[in-house]
């Protein structure tokens, strides 16, 4: 199991790097559409959705609401959804497992539908700034910091769950680890982009509600599948489930993350 979790993950890597290097803003556009179609081909599985036919014109419902939105240029007015959408799944993640409307089909496809597409707006207007990559990555590093760094403080000092019924294994130490090593991370990218404190404070600010809010991304997936008693959204990716378990935090992060920095004027 240890080999095709290895080789996936030097694939994802490469594509990656390619993705952010190489590929023109059409090509990424178009990528990056895919990439969202095939999590609305999960999406639908994990809302409970048993027919395949279901799963694939909901995956192709979410590519025709894509082109819409950018065929109008509609990115970046879409993204001013992400609060309330997020603030919706922090509800739900708080009240499971009594809380109800979220345990309705159309409930989550719906909510589905919202995520997915101003995840792709999202990646759209970052494509569209001049310091894409740099933006891009620091995006990258604020979601992987709040993730190694939440499992090693979680093994470390882990005691108080963070949501007991949605994600036995974490803990509110392990997401104050996590929210600590990004704003490491800010410093050090601050200190290299010869910031001044006003600039610090403003992305420090952004990177704390940021990581905040990719782990809230996890928790919702997390509560998707275990209402449909689901270890992974797919097996599309050998040793690492599906696309949604690899981009759940993504789906979260990104679009605030795009917003905060557009109100902040640096996009």
């Amino acid at each position: 199991m240890l080999l095709p979790r290895v080789l996936s993950a030097i694939v994802m890597a490469v594509l990656f790097v390619c993705a952010v290097f190489v590929l023109e803003a059409s090509n990424f556009i178009f990528a990056m559409a895919a990439v969202v179609c095939l999590a609305g081909w999960e999406w639908a599985r994990l809302s409970g959705v048993s027919n395949q036919v279901g799963r694939i014109l909901y995956a192709a419902f979410i590519g025709a609401v894509c082109f819409v939105v950018l065929n109008y240029n509609l990115q970046k007015t879409s993204l001013y959804l992400s609060p309330l959408l997020w603030g919706l799944a922090l509800y739900w993640v708080m009240r499971y497992p009594t809380q109800l409307i979220w345990k309705h089909v159309f409930s989550r496809l719906l909510f589905g539908v919202f995520v997915l597409v101003t995840t792709l707006s999202a990646l759209v207007v970052l494509k569209q700034s001049d310091n894409f990559v740099v933006w891009v990555l620091l995006l990258m590093g604020l979601i992987w910091g709040a993730d190694s760094g939440a499992y090693f403080a979680g093994r470390a000092f882990g005691k108080r769950k963070l949501a007991r019924f949605v994600s036995p294994g974490k803990s509110w130490e392990g997401v104050i680890g996590g929210l600590l090593l990004t704003q490491v991370g800010v410093i050090i990218f601050a200190f290299l982009s010869d910031f001044t404190l006003f600039n610090w404070c403003v992305l420090a600010v952004i990177a704390l509600i940021t990581s905040s809010v990719s782990v809230l991304g996890d928790l919702t997936e997390s509560l998707f599948k275990r209402h449909e008693e689901l270890k992974d959204s797919s097996h599309l990716i050998p040793g690492h489930g599906g696309v949604m378990d690899r981009v759940d935090s993504l789906t979260a992060a990104a679009p605030i993350y795009v917003l905060l920095l557009s109100l902040a004027g640096w996009l």
